[in-house]
């Protein structure tokens, strides 16, 4: 039997998860080396994958120890597009101080994890990479993904234009003839930095998950589950002036059909090339991350009361999707129906977007499915 290698953070639900689903399935235990042993330069990987080696990158997310390595690790990486993206030299990334929900230098996180993925690629040309790294370098850059789903016909919201300060922002929305914009941290995950913004009548309202923290004469921004609402110039200005700089894609707002009283989305996951698993995810505000306590509703929920044509021509959408990342085994895709189930948008597409419990798809959890297309593969192979 093939060999499985997990490189991921021991312990994490999506590393346990897929390891539990192998064993159902009677595979041995997949091999699992840390993303810390990775940065720290002393992984078994060259020992353990050979040509065909199946290899699973997991995230990196949720340890502060593998974070500050990437933060180090981009410190001396060039990165032309967002230069004015704070910088922490690397011997400070490494002292950084644990602060629960502090957002750290996105863009430089990025360019360490890019350098990463690019050695590992480099060491290992012919494993068989379930998510190869080209890949997740494009997904994690919400940029990059935008431009390849666009050129593959996927339905995205409109881009609005680059913005690296409020004032650009708002005059970008000018200049497009938009009074709301959604601004999302181009390397932020999990609804990190996301702002719904609107303007109007000598008003503006920011809805986010940004937490704003005055320290030493500048702004810190922080994560947090409690949506709020920034509704004056100038704390509007703080905000997009501190995000901005991080390297940012701004959008049309899509509005969002209803279920329950309540906006609307979906995430699909597409398992080799095929949307599967779903779930709606439920909102009182215009962010629906599922981490931020909202409700979530069987997919099928939603599918009765979306006229089929429409239904038929969002999962389309979410093959064409998968296509645009065909090396990827699995694909975790975003996307919302208009009210009245008028028009679709596909948002995002997410690397490590299968962490979606109780979900399943004929009777298969996420990883259960990913087990099984695999034996099933290796059997016809």
């Amino acid at each position: 039997m093939v060999r499985v290698v997990v490189v991921g953070n021991p312990g994490g639900p999506r590393v346990a998860g897929f390891a539990a689903a192998l064993a159902r399935r009677g595979w041995p235990p997949p091999v699992m080396v840390p993303w810390l042993d990775v940065l720290a330069g002393h992984d078994r990987l060259a020992e353990l994958v050979a040509a065909g080696t199946l290899v699973r990158l997991d995230s990196p997310g949720r340890d502060f120890a593998v974070e500050r390595h990437l933060l180090a690790r981009g410190a001396d990486e060039p990165d032309d597009e967002d230069a004015a993206a704070s910088h922490l030299p690397a011997g400070a990334a490494r002292d950084l101080p644990f602060e629960k929900g502090r957002v750290l230098s996105p863009r430089q996180w990025y360019r360490g994890f890019r350098v990463v993925l690019r050695e590992l690629a480099g060491r290992f040309p012919d494993a068989r990479w379930l998510t190869p790294p080209a890949d997740v370098i494009d997904l994690f850059d919400k940029r990059r993904c935008r431009a390849r789903l666009a050129a593959a016909g996927v339905t995205v919201p409109a881009a609005v234009g680059p913005a690296r300060s409020c004032d650009e922002l708002l005059a970008a929305m000018h200049a497009a003839g938009r009074m709301r914009v959604f601004v999302k941290l181009a390397c932020g995950s999990s609804g990190s930095g996301v702002v719904a913004f609107a303007v109007g009548r000598g008003r503006v309202q920011a809805t986010t998950t940004v937490e704003l923290v005055r320290r030493a004469g500048r702004w810190l921004m922080f994560n947090s589950r409690r949506v709020r609402r920034y509704e004056t110039p100038a704390e509007v200005a703080a905000l997009f002036d501190t995000l901005c700089p991080e390297g940012v894609v701004v959008e049309e707002w899509v509005p969002k059909a209803g279920l329950r009283d309540q906006t609307c989305d979906l995430r699909v996951l597409a398992i080799a090339g095929e949307p599967r698993h779903a779930v709606a995810r439920l909102s009182r505000t215009p962010i629906t991350n599922l981490h931020l306590l909202n409700d979530r509703a069987d997919a099928d929920e939603l599918r009765a009361v979306v006229p089929p044509e429409r239904w038929d021509a969002a999962l389309a959408d979410c093959r064409r999707a998968a296509a645009a990342f065909a090396g990827c085994w699995h694909l975790g895709i975003d996307l919302a129906f208009t009210p009245g189930f008028r028009r679709h948008a596909v948002f995002e597409a997410n690397a490590f977007g299968d962490l979606l419990p109780g979900i399943h798809w004929n009777g298969l959890d996420t990883y259960e499915a990913q087990a099984a297309l695999l034996e099933a593969e290796g059997s016809a192979s």
